[in-house]
């Protein structure tokens, strides 16, 4: 068998050949979705459509050219050093952007495939080598917890679609792989700038890759630049410090600052500090910050859990710990219990959606 691989449960199947496979039947769903991605690429397809998580409004549609795809695989290729011959792992919905660019990037660059359907531990039952793996932040901690050495044998990690805990990206230091944090969007082809999270050259920081320029507008969010995007900027709902025009520092969603007394607060903070905290307590509840509408204050920063309420002896050593990790006006002044997460198409957490089902 010659050129590129598919390895898609036990067949093998030659990248050139793909589109003629008549194997169909005996593939998982998720095999057959990458291998008809693959069979629209490898029949000169032009346009590929995709549609936003949905995690921050209502979901829309995107359409983009061969041609954008490609110049961002390749940009991607020259950032992380991705060569034919070695080998991607592909266990995202390829029906969303970040799954599908996993399988462009493999298919511009020469790589070799491997399919493995998203779970929370894609590594459970997979032996063969892996170059190039993208992964989202749960299934990054399962892999932390359940399957530390065979992470260990990956060259290059990914991570987007969530802020990384703090407490995980400690974790990162002592493994061996080059863990990169991602910034992008469906509008921006996943991503366009990456953070080193762990060995010497570890970064507290984003790069944009080259050709891609950052400016910030009068809320403070970014607006990125970039040819193949098209000649419009992308103006994100992300707050960033911006260092310089290719380098910032994410620090929150616009549309999640609270506004406390007239002081912003930024959530993802408070959530890095309350993962702390819940790990120390061996709690392991979802949760997340949001604000919550205060006659005297505008909005008071909540702490929303997933499932039944938390023992009140538990509940009050969190509270405890919180005033004292957290400036006053980030401690949480509510906690509220919802009995279930409501999750997006693409498994984030819909927090608008989550909230209209919780009686404070």
């Amino acid at each position: 068998m010659t050129g590129p691989t598919l390895k898609a449960g036990d067949h093998l199947l030659s990248l050139p050949d793909v589109r003629d496979t008549k194997s169909f039947g005996s593939l998982s769903d998720f095999d057959k979705k990458v291998i008809l991605f693959c069979q629209s690429w490898l029949g000169k397809q032009n346009e590929f459509e995709f549609h936003t998580s949905g995690s921050t409004g209502t979901p829309k549609k995107i359409v983009f050219t061969r041609e954008q795809l490609i110049t961002s695989a390749q940009l991607t290729a020259s950032a992380l050093d991705l060569k034919p011959g070695h080998t991607s792992l592909i266990c995202l919905n390829t029906e969303f952007i970040a799954g599908a660019m996993m399988v462009v990037r493999s298919l511009v660059t020469g790589m070799n495939m491997i399919t493995v359907a998203p779970t929370a531990n894609p590594l459970e039952n997979l032996s063969d080598p892996i170059d190039f793996a993208a992964f989202v932040p749960y299934q990054l901690t399962t892999m932390i917890e359940h399957a530390r050495a065979k992470l260990n044998t990956l060259r290059t990690i990914i991570i987007g679609g969530a802020p990384l805990k703090n407490d995980d990206i400690k974790s990162l230091q002592s493994l061996s792989p080059d863990f990169y944090a991602t910034y992008g969007m469906t509008e921006t082809i996943t991503h366009v700038a990456l953070q080193k999270l762990n060995g010497p050259d570890r970064r507290d920081y984003f790069q944009l890759l080259p050709g891609i320029t950052a400016s910030i507008d009068n809320r403070g969010c970014l607006v990125v630049k970039a040819s193949h995007l098209g000649t419009d900027v992308i103006t994100t709902n992300d707050v960033v410090s911006l260092i310089d025009d290719n380098k910032f520092r994410w620090l929150g969603r616009y549309d999640q600052v609270i506004n406390s007394g007239g002081v912003k607060v930024y959530p993802q903070k408070i959530e890095d500090a309350v993962a702390i905290i819940f790990k120390k307590l061996e709690i392991t509840n979802r949760f997340f910050v949001s604000g919550i509408a205060d006659d005297k204050l505008g909005e008071q920063v909540a702490l929303i859990i997933e499932g039944t309420s938390l023992e009140s002896e538990t509940e009050e050593r969190a509270k405890s710990e919180m005033r004292l990790g957290l400036e006053k006006y980030e401690s949480p002044r509510l906690i509220l219990y919802a009995d279930t997460f409501l999750e997006t198409d693409s498994q984030k957490i819909d927090r608008m959606k989550t909230l209209k089902t919780i009686k404070n």
